[in-house]
């Protein structure tokens, strides 16, 4: 390990939980990089939600006032929550994560506002199987900044989201763009195939009418 290595993981994390508009946001910064990032509907459950994503054994301290870099990216979460997306690019703190889950956040950093993924085509643009891929978004430590709720089954079924299925619907909903074709998205030397947000929506509605039909 080197010197600098060493001092990277040692150095504080300065955590902030805010609640702007409808929604809390916390993130945990470290030299100007985000360590970790959640989102919930009060202080309690958006801090609990961000402690469990913070490296272990890392000293943290809680600041009231977040610092400039920290404030910009609290907007960027609120931006991507209201489903506006993200015209920049976030720092990520990842050295602690393997290299494949590096690569497979990244790879779904790619995935354009309006449109979705399955875990299958991240798989294949990436390698390893759609279950990893699974794995690995269940357990992001960025969100909504890597945004898993925008990779869907292979059906382009809802999947599943640990904030919860009916959040994971609102941020589709959110994010509709009215696009009507899929399209590639280039990652690295292979490609990743991504289908418009309402895909995923008509086909929930679908499946809604036909189970309360079948109710009723």
């Amino acid at each position: 390990m080197g010197v600098e290595t060493a001092g990277k993981q040692k150095s504080m994390l300065e955590v902030y939980v805010k609640n702007l508009g409808t929604a809390w946001f916390g993130v945990a910064c470290r030299e100007q990089r985000v360590a970790a990032a959640s989102f919930g509907y009060d202080e309690k459950t958006t801090q609990e939600s961000l402690n469990k994503k913070l490296p272990p054994n890392t000293p943290r301290h809680v600041v009231a006032a977040p610092s400039t870099f920290a404030q910009n990216v609290l907007a960027l979460m609120k931006n991507i929550y209201e489903g506006k997306g993200t015209p920049q690019e976030v720092p990520l703190d990842m050295e602690r994560l393997s290299v494949y889950t590096q690569l497979v956040l990244r790879t779904v950093t790619l995935i354009p506002v309006g449109y979705v993924a399955s875990y299958g085509g991240v798989a294949a643009a990436t390698g390893g199987g759609a279950r990893a891929v699974g794995n690995v978004m269940a357990s992001n430590p960025f969100v909504p900044l890597v945004p898993c709720h925008r990779v869907v089954t292979s059906s382009l079924g809802i999947g599943g989201y640990g904030g919860g299925l009916h959040v994971k619907i609102e941020f589709l909903k959110r994010e509709k763009r009215g696009f009507t074709e899929p399209k590639e998205v280039p990652v690295k030397n292979r490609g990743l195939r991504v289908f418009p947000v309402e895909f995923v929506l008509r086909k929930l509605e679908k499946n809604t009418i036909h189970k309360n039909y079948q109710v009723t």
